[in-house]
């Protein structure tokens, strides 16, 4: 997320730390510029590792150091810092970073991810659709080229994101149904529209191909949403025999 928008992402701490500070009811609404209106109870963002989905459950392919990118309330670092990985945690909102302090995660960064510079991971991480950041099809290839600045060699992005075509409003939306517009509100406090993009994984391999990784389904479910694993490959020529 840009740091212009941060003050569409007030009302989403503001839930976290409400939920947080004992508020077990507390609810996030995200409303959709196609007039699509979703209720989400914050309690699923402190979800326990048996609770988690499908395409989150990332254990058997994490490995060496980890940057969990839009770590939220820790649901994931704290779990993979209890497994024994050495876990960064990267978080944009100050609710959510003072949250992931309280819940014990060892290394907290308040950062937006493009602007972010703490080194070399085996693994980026960024589950809860936050490849969203991107916000359109267009900045794809900056996400991954920042990806690439931060991997060791060998190292890899594990991601999880969901196609859209299949959303009941797809049809309202112009262009790629994936970009969309929203905003969100918690107790009548209303954030500013910002863009999030889900990308299907026909479409991501296209892209990410084009920027020269190689790009692998590990889970898919149901809905259509699906947990990929990329990595750069060592030069263009490579794709050829892919």
């Amino acid at each position: 997320m840009k740091s212009s928008n941060l003050s569409a992402l007030d009302p989403f701490g503001q839930a976290l730390l409400a939920y947080w500070r004992g508020d077990t009811s507390a609810m996030l609404v995200h409303e959709y510029k196609t007039g699509r209106v979703a209720s989400i109870p914050v309690s699923v963002f402190f979800r326990s590792p048996k609770e988690f989905y499908p395409t989150e459950k990332v254990l058997p392919w994490c490995r060496g150091r980890i940057l969990v990118v839009g770590a939220g309330t820790g649901v994931h670092a704290v779990d993979l810092q209890r497994q024994g990985h050495e876990v960064t945690a990267l978080e944009i909102n100050s609710q959510a970073v003072r949250i992931l302090t309280e819940r014990g995660v060892k290394d907290v960064r308040q950062c937006d991810f493009f602007g972010f510079t703490g080194g070399r991971y085996d693994t980026v991480l960024m589950l809860g659709h936050t490849i969203g950041i991107c916000e359109t099809l267009s900045r794809i290839p900056m996400l991954l080229e920042t990806c690439a600045s931060l991997l060791t060699r060998g190292g890899q992005l594990l991601l999880n994101s969901v196609d859209e075509s299949l959303a009941p409003d797809a049809t309202d939306r112009a262009g790629y149904p994936g970009e969309l517009e929203f905003r969100l509100s918690h107790e009548g406090n209303v954030g500013s529209w910002m863009r999030w993009l889900h990308v299907d994984f026909h479409t991501l391999r296209k892209q990410a191909r084009a920027c020269g990784w190689h790009t692998e389904k590990l889970v898919e479910n149901h809905k259509a949403e699906f947990l990929a694993r990329l990595h750069p490959m060592p030069n263009m020529a490579s794709l050829e025999r892919l």
